[in-house]
């Protein structure tokens, strides 16, 4: 098993490191009980860097931030927090259709949003 650090060491992104094959099977990293940044802009909402995330405090305005984006990364973002949170991307990316460095509005509605990219600079959403 690769470490992060010795990906990063290797030039490859902070979400290279998310994959891990353990014996046979295949795990993903996780993070849960994240507490989305009150009143968060770009700039200050907290950098999601595993591949499935769980916010379970959010109120409203806050926001959590994507990392860069890179061909073939895939995040998991589940918002049971109280209130929409912000999912912003890194500065430059954009998310669908908007434009770049607007935020997409996760509601706790959603249920799982997965957050795909196919080509640098655009995260998709299902």
């Amino acid at each position: 098993m690769v470490s992060g650090l010795q990906d990063r060491m290797k030039g490859k992104s902070a979400i290279a490191n998310q994959y891990q094959a353990q014996n046979t099977q295949f795990y993903t990293s996780a993070q849960d009980n994240i507490t989305a940044t009150p009143g968060a802009v770009q700039g200050t909402a907290i950098l999601l860097m595993n591949s499935q995330n769980r916010i379970t405090t959010a109120a409203a305005g806050s926001g959590v931030k994507l990392p860069l984006s890179q061909q073939g990364a895939c995040v998991v973002i589940t918002n049971d927090g109280a209130s929409t949170t912000n999912v912003f991307p890194s500065t430059g990316d954009a998310i669908n259709a908007l434009g770049p460095n607007t935020a997409f509005a996760l509601t706790v509605a959603l249920g799982p949003t997965i957050f795909y990219c196919f080509s640098p600079g655009t995260w998709r959403t299902k």
